[in-house]
């Protein structure tokens, strides 16, 4: 680069962002990334252009990265709408449809919207519930219910993400959102495809079938 800087900078366009996107640019900004987890395609078009408009006044070459949703595993909705689990405590994770209603939980037990949840982890294995605010261990099963003791105490909230070993899942990491946002990739001509959860590189391959001509795939390896 020309400042010499190897380093490259990488900033997701949403609210926070996208009235600033000509200071982000100035500021270095080299790749933008559209989260498709969020918002609708005409946002992410109104983006795209955004970023590329900022670019060519700038002149600079600001790359787009779309990035496909993956597998979300989120809480059901909780009593009060937030609730604080106390370290030691014991706590039971009740898997249910993903798409449908789930009961509501509380101090002791929530339900998760990921019906093989107490199938695929195993005891020991490690849940973080709402970006870390709270961590579990599984020490068990009952029926369907995931038993675990809270190790690290905190608030949760109604439907926060739970974090789980991506290994376990049996879920494939290329949902059905995400090949249903495939046309949007080609139609904003995206110069990277974020692919998240990817666990081996027949994930990636799977995913490189539905676009042969696509842009380089960034392999995103959580949990």
């Amino acid at each position: 680069m020309a400042d010499g800087r190897l380093t490259k900078l990488v900033c997701t366009i949403g609210p926070a962002t996208r009235d600033r996107i000509p200071e982000l640019v100035a500021a270095g900004l080299d790749v933008a990334r559209l989260n498709l987890s969020h918002g609708d395609p005409d946002m992410h078009r109104a983006n795209a252009d955004a970023v590329r408009s900022a670019a060519r006044a700038a002149g600079r070459s600001i790359a787009l990265l779309l990035d496909l949703p993956g597998p979300k595993i989120r809480l059901g909705p909780l009593r009060g709408e937030t609730v604080a689990l106390e370290t030691g405590a014991s706590f039971r994770l009740r898997p249910g449809a993903p798409r449908g209603p789930l009961p509501e939980g509380d101090g002791q037990v929530a339900s998760v919207g990921y019906p093989h949840l107490a199938g695929d982890l195993q005891p020991g294995d490690r849940v973080l519930l709402v970006d870390g605010a709270a961590e579990l261990r599984v020490i068990g099963r009952d029926a369907d219910d995931l038993l675990t003791e809270v190790v690290r105490g905190g608030a949760i909230r109604s439907r926060g993400g739970v974090n789980v070993p991506s290994h376990r899942l049996s879920i494939s990491p290329l949902t059905a959102a995400d090949r249903a946002a495939l046309p949007l990739v080609r139609e904003i001509g995206a110069d990277y495809v974020a692919q998240s959860f990817v666990r081996t590189g027949a994930d990636i391959a799977e995913l490189r079938a539905l676009l042969p001509d696509g842009p380089p795939i960034v392999a995103k390896i959580e949990t």
